[in-house]
């Protein structure tokens, strides 16, 4: 059967999974094409004040629901982007104490009920860098109508507060009754204190960057509840507090947490040791900084092993964000060859030799996505070594980087064509994706069809949760 013949449904659901490029590309191939795409892009909305005409702002995505009534329900999640400059422009001259009238804006997205996600960010001026400025205040007026406009959405389950928010903004947005999952930019600690009831009765809760939460005091209480938990950096908590805090969250899922070995002022102790009960956790992210030499690389691996040892992993990504690198790989090696269930592995600053390859692809039947850095072209000619069947090679994709003079990129392509085909009879597709100097990255799958983008692996296989992280520069 030709695609022309299928039945418009199946069409639709075909769409649902493809980018949003692609999705453009289908819309221009045909009318039939056009009425199935449009459902998929009008899943998420952007808005962004930059425009305004007449009473209220341009939304460009609202007047288009609004001349085309049958998107509306097709509208998953609404991002409100915030352009600062424009503020500052349009309110100049504008007396402080004057109300924003009512934006015809509001009684369009007040239709949109079928809403999962809304999310506030900050767009800090132009003229600075992405990595400053980026969690500031939004006007007290633009949230309060917009909680009128999403009181009556009774799907909303998730609010992403990606900027400063005050106590204030806290006290209107929790009239919205049905959220289950927030995520906050840069609170206050009078923002947390504010907070506090709401976690209590949510499954997620993620900080971005945590300056406030100074103790376990501030947060421990309350995340009994929580299957998804992320703490980002600049918080005060040592390795001990963070494993004080995973003791009250035994129905944990997910954990994405930051490890300040700055913080840590002595070693594990024996009572500290002891394994957490965390028998649903399936999914951790562990960014580091300050970990630098082997003792201080075995005191981080000691006590990934206690957040982990009781739980059914199946994804870990471990992180350097000062771009330290770990010489020491056997350990991370042995203890993750306890879990064999583990099908997701990013660990692009880890520094692997033979034998922690031989561990891994020995060990590790179930991986289907590794992310690896690359110091020598030879450490991929580690299954000369291994016996007949002693090595699995079931990878779908497999993301690989350098920046060393012992590995360029075209060395690198045909000895990963030698070991794949040598591991799984196939040789795959590789493609490099950038290179700058002796810096490259590529992204190797095992078939030419793949939406991976190979930038971030987090990013690909996780989607919007791994393309927040990009976008604080994680």
């Amino acid at each position: 059967m030709s695609v022309a013949h299928l039945p418009f449904e199946l069409l639709c659901e075909i769409l649902v999974s493809c980018d949003v490029d692609t999705l453009y590309r289908c819309a221009l191939v045909c009318s039939t094409f056009k009425e199935a795409a449009l459902p998929s892009l009008y899943r998420t909305i952007t808005l962004k004040t930059v425009h305004q005409v007449g009473e209220g702002l341009n939304f460009g995505a609202l007047e288009t629901l609004d001349k085309y009534i049958h998107l509306r329900s097709y509208v998953r999640e609404v991002k409100f982007f915030f352009v600062l400059s424009d503020y500052v422009r349009r309110t100049r001259h504008t007396n402080p104490d004057q109300k924003v009238p009512q934006n015809i804006w509001v009684n369009s997205l007040a239709k949109l009920l079928h809403i999962h996600s809304f999310t506030f960010c900050h767009i800090p001026f132009f003229s600075y860098p992405q990595s400053q400025n980026r969690f500031l205040p939004i006007p007290h007026e633009l949230i309060d109508v917009t909680t009128a406009a999403l009181s009556n959405c009774n799907e909303l389950n998730e609010l992403n507060l990606l900027y400063r928010a005050t106590p204030s903004d806290i006290s209107r947005l929790s009239h919205l009754k049905n959220v289950r999952h927030i995520r906050l930019g840069l609170p206050s600690r009078e923002v947390l204190v504010m907070i506090r009831p709401w976690i209590e009765q949510c499954d997620s809760f993620s900080v971005r960057d945590a300056y406030a939460l100074d103790s376990l005091a501030t947060i421990r209480p309350h995340v009994a509840n929580l299957t998804t938990l992320h703490i980002g950096p600049h918080h005060a908590l040592s390795n001990r507090d963070l494993l004080q805090l995973l003791h009250c969250t035994s129905k944990l899922q997910e954990v994405d947490v930051f490890y300040d070995n700055f913080l840590n002022v002595q070693m594990l102790n024996k009572e500290s040791r002891s394994s957490l009960s965390l028998k649903y956790l399936h999914k951790v992210v562990l960014r580091h900084q300050g970990v630098s030499n082997k003792s201080q690389f075995m005191e981080l691996f000691n006590w990934l092993e206690i957040v982990i040892l009781a739980s059914p992993l199946q994804s870990i990504s471990i992180l350097s964000d000062d771009g330290r690198e770990c010489n020491f790989a056997m350990p991370l090696m042995n203890l993750l060859a306890k879990k064999p269930q583990l099908e997701f592995l990013n660990i692009p600053q880890v520094v692997l030799r033979h034998p922690s390859l031989r561990t891994l692809f020995g060990r590790l039947r179930s991986l289907r996505v590794l992310s690896i850095m690359l110091v020598d072209v030879n450490i991929l000619s580690f299954y000369s070594s291994a016996s007949p069947g002693e090595l699995s090679f079931n990878l779908s994709a497999l993301y690989l980087r350098s920046n060393r003079n012992t590995c360029p990129y075209s060395l690198t392509t045909s000895q990963l064509r030698q070991t794949v085909l040598s591991l799984r009879g196939s040789a795959g597709y590789l493609r490099r994706l950038s290179q700058e100097k002796q810096t490259w990255k590529a992204l190797w799958t095992s078939g030419p069809q793949t939406g991976r983008q190979g930038v971030d692996p987090l990013k690909d296989e996780y989607g919007s949760y791994g393309d927040a992280t990009e976008e604080d520069g994680w």
